[in-house]
């Protein structure tokens, strides 16, 4: 099967092959949604799953709604392009119909669930350390746990990648997490850090975030870190061996109270980059799913692109 990498295009696609369950990634317009992109090192900032009716369910600013799919799709204003995947059951089975309305069922019981905005500049930062510093998959596996553990999973606010993992991993459906998407551990791209209009940013989020008279003050601080960005260059591979590595992940897990791999598992958890790990040895967060991890996952198959925005020539 297909696993999707950042940068990888899909075919042009007509919207009715989509279908309940299934799942929708897509890059944003605007300042916002290329820092997302940037955080998560992928191509996308946004995810939803698709409902009944013609309907996406996705977290937005105003929390967790249904959003009519057609009328998405002709949001070139606000959307560069909308990609779409097929969510498989274990096994690369296909859903049926009661694996869709457990779904669907799911997601909807989660509508209202406010976006967390007072946290979202955080989340951001863990996601860019996990996804970006660590070159080697041992060390990146380590530092994606931790760091998962750290973050406080609470679903009293919704991000939107966080909305399409719980609808399908903690659906009704038996065995219990038999939908959850398993999670790749893939390379870093090394993208490069977005040329930012930091007064559109501020205009676009700064207001739910900070009161006015703290506006100078972070525009100042967002240059500097722009910067700092820009002349910083991320650490070459770490020259540990794999076998210390092992070491030091077992030791890490048991400090945080998760189970310890045993070498019958090691296989498995700890395969070359981009291997896929066993569900039982990688639980993630669903508070830091990435809309990344939904593309790159081999439960979900790529369908196609639905939407691409026309870039004006001069």
């Amino acid at each position: 099967m297909t696993v999707m990498e950042p940068g990888m295009e899909l075919q042009s696609t007509p919207p009715d092959v989509l279908r309940t369950g299934d799942v929708l990634v897509m890059l944003g317009h605007g300042p916002l949604s290329a820092l997302i992109a940037w955080c998560s090192d992928s191509v996308y900032s946004h995810s939803a799953i698709v409902a009944d009716n013609g309907d996406l369910i996705e977290a937005a600013g105003s929390g967790v709604r249904r959003y009519a799919i057609a009328d998405r799709l002709k949001d070139d204003k606000n959307f560069h392009f909308i990609d779409g995947f097929r969510t498989l059951s274990r096994g690369g089975l296909p859903l049926d119909d009661a694996d869709r309305a457990a779904i669907l069922a799911h997601a909807e019981s989660l509508l209202g669930t406010p976006y967390p905005l007072n946290s979202l500049a955080m989340l951001g930062v863990i996601v860019a350390v996990r996804g970006k510093l660590p070159q080697h998959p041992l060390a990146r596996l380590l530092v994606r746990e931790a760091l998962d553990y750290v973050v406080k999973d609470n679903p009293s606010h919704m991000m939107c990648s966080e909305l399409v993992y719980r609808a399908l991993a903690e659906c009704d459906v038996q065995p219990v997490g038999r939908l959850a998407p398993v999670i790749v551990i893939t390379p870093p791209t090394h993208l490069p850090f977005p040329d930012i209009n930091w007064i559109a940013l501020w205009e676009e989020v700064g207001p739910l975030l900070l009161p006015q008279s703290k506006l100078k003050a972070t525009l100042a601080a967002a240059n500097d870190g722009a910067r700092g960005a820009a002349s910083t260059s991320i650490p070459t591979a770490e020259n540990i061996p794999d076998e210390e590595l092992l070491q030091r992940i077992g030791q890490a897990r048991a400090a945080l109270g998760l189970e310890v791999p045993t070498a019958a598992s090691e296989e498995n958890m700890v395969g070359p980059v981009g291997a896929t790990l066993s569900l039982d040895d990688l639980r993630p967060n669903p508070k830091l799913v990435t809309p990344q991890d939904l593309a790159s996952t081999p439960d979900h198959m790529p369908l196609g692109r639905f939407m691409q925005a026309v870039v004006a020539t001069a």
